[in-house]
């Protein structure tokens, strides 16, 4: 397999993972270039885009934003996870 295919089944897997937290609470979403959006609520995965309310945008360095609502494209993400504390 080249390198293309491997990571595109990879994100595939993730995309996958995500539209099933779809709905749920805290969901972190992690990108390339080291962004992480930590999500009050993941409320839709749909056309390669994610839409979360309520995030804190931690950016590459350490400083960290506090938005309403965002809109993450999925062909950049490398991590998924929800926060269960």
């Amino acid at each position: 397999m080249t390198e293309e295919l491997v990571d595109r089944s990879g994100r595939c897997r993730l995309i996958h993972i995500l539209r099933r937290f779809q709905g749920e609470e805290d969901v972190i979403v992690r990108t390339v270039g080291g962004f992480q959006f930590d999500t009050g609520r993941l409320v839709r995965v749909e056309d390669c885009l994610a839409a979360g309310t309520d995030v804190e945008v931690r950016l590459p360095g350490g400083e960290s934003l506090e938005l309403g609502n965002v809109t993450i494209n999925l062909c950049a993400i490398t991590s998924v996870s929800i926060d269960n504390n």
